[in-house]
């Protein structure tokens, strides 16, 4: 009753083109570009060919797999960048249906979920970590749980964006740990809104292997082209 008196005072409205009626359209739906094979068999990065490679293997040890379900393109930036930056929290069910899809397609198995932190301080100035806001969403539609303890950043770190690849790397190098019991040996899927390099998640699944966990799996709705 209260969501349908808050649709009815405020309509949801779509993030990619404002159009009253749903909060994310059937017309931008259309326009979303999901990746395509080839993909990177380890990062899922999109290949040229099927005889290409994307040199993942030299940065990507902790991550056992790493995938996206669209592109970061069309619709989908002003959707990430409303959800992320505006406060349009609601964005994140639809974004993560799309992540959902994506999942259930490449047969990724994890009991577990677990957002990419930010720093408290940031936090506190966006007023939530949208992180959190995906893993919720994966958890009510994929049946997932959430683990007792947490995964911590546990130094600030720059903005990624607008950085190169090398810098991207040595940014979040170290800036994360768990804070919890042993993780004997779980298999995990740690999510975030847009993967680029690949860096934040690598690092969080370095925290996670130095703690006892088995497979990290990272997953993102968006991956940007580089």
């Amino acid at each position: 009753m209260l969501d349908w008196l808050v649709d009815l005072i405020l309509p949801p409205r779509c993030g990619g083109c404002h159009l009253v009626g749903s909060w994310l359209c059937d017309g931008c739906r259309r326009k979303i570009r999901w990746l395509e094979e080839p993909l990177c068999r380890r990062c899922g990065a999109e290949l040229d060919s099927r005889q290409d490679t994307c040199g993942c293997r030299t940065r990507i040890h902790a991550l056992s797999r790493l995938r996206s379900a669209v592109a970061y393109e069309g619709p989908v930036e002003p959707l990430v960048h409303r959800f992320k930056y505006q406060g349009w929290r609601a964005l994140a069910r639809p974004l993560a249906l799309l992540l959902c899809d994506r999942i259930v397609v490449e047969g990724l198995a994890s009991s577990f979920v677990i957002p990419v932190p930010l720093h408290s301080e940031r936090r506190r100035q966006r007023g939530f970590n949208q992180a959190d806001l995906l893993a919720r969403e994966l958890r009510q539609h994929l049946n997932l749980r959430d683990l007792p303890g947490r995964l911590v950043r546990i130094r600030a770190t720059r903005p990624q964006v607008g950085s190169d690849r090398l810098r991207r790397w040595e940014n979040v190098s170290g800036a994360f740990a768990w804070r919890g019991g042993t993780l004997d040996g779980r298999s995990l899927m740690v999510v975030d809104d847009v993967a680029t390099t690949g860096a934040t998640l690598e690092a969080c699944a370095a925290a996670l292997k130095a703690a006892g966990s088995g497979p990290v799996i990272g997953v993102t709705v968006a991956r940007v082209r580089i």
